[in-house]
């Protein structure tokens, strides 16, 4: 049988008297892509920090191919944050420095890779995400679609098993949407696991083997997108009328 690459237990986290969650609990395999919905402060995002330590959980645990990391230290999450990579909603570029040095960033600072290898390994990576040659421009000659997939192309330039997305398509027309929705189907294709916070329906049904709801700190939905897209709990039935 095939272990979990990752599996959250029974989690709970609250910020003061706000419960978030209370009593989440999930699992990832290699290589699977789960689609994570739920209306808005439902903890969707704080959920994927949680998984990487950006926000500490209150109770539950958090296993890393079988081993608890949730109570681990900054420097101690650090092999875990190379192996878990988070793609935030809006790129989260460096201004100040160009594509290349935005991209490299992560293999500057955690292989011993010369500049040369290093420039081939973006290179390469501007090719996947089609921005081949684009290594000079700036953050503020890109696009808004064309910023996400540059973020999306640092957070796995190490080659992470699982990459967490945080909104992708947020803000995107449908044309960068489908570039980026595009993006995510080839790295699945490489066998790359991820958990795709959104609130695009359409793109989650597109690329994931489950669709997760969130609702009032529980998952009251967990099944594949034929099963979400024929459910008669009418919480799940909102999500689908309201799909593009």
């Amino acid at each position: 049988m095939e272990q979990n690459l990752l599996e959250l237990k029974n989690i709970h986290k609250s910020f003061g008297e706000n419960l978030i969650h209370q009593g989440v609990s999930l699992t990832l395999k290699k290589g699977e892509s789960l689609g994570l919905l739920g209306g808005s402060g439902t903890g969707k995002s704080v959920l994927l920090r949680s998984i990487i330590g950006l926000e500490r959980i209150d109770r539950g645990e958090i296993l890393f191919h079988q081993e608890r990391i949730e109570h681990l230290s900054e420097n101690q999450l650090t092999p875990y944050r190379i192996k878990m990579s988070y793609s935030f909603q809006n790129g989260a570029l460096f201004d100040s420095v160009n594509v290349f040095e935005n991209i490299a960033y992560p293999l500057f600072e955690h292989t011993k890779l010369s500049y040369d290898e290093i420039k081939t390994k973006v290179a390469d990576m501007l090719k996947l995400i089609d921005l081949e040659g684009k290594e000079e421009l700036m953050p503020s000659d890109l696009s808004g679609g064309m910023q996400k997939r540059v973020g999306m192309a640092r957070s796995m330039i190490l080659n992470p098993e699982i990459i967490l997305y945080d909104e992708p398509t947020a803000g995107l027309d449908p044309a960068n949407t489908l570039n980026v929705v595009s993006l995510m189907q080839k790295l699945k294709q490489k066998g790359i696991a991820s958990i795709f916070v959104t609130h695009d329906i359409s793109s989650a049904i597109m690329l994931c083997d489950r669709i997760i709801v969130l609702h009032q700190g529980k998952i009251i939905f967990n099944d594949t997108p034929m099963h979400f897209q024929r459910s008669d709990n009418p919480i799940v039935q909102k999500f689908i009328n309201s799909k593009e």
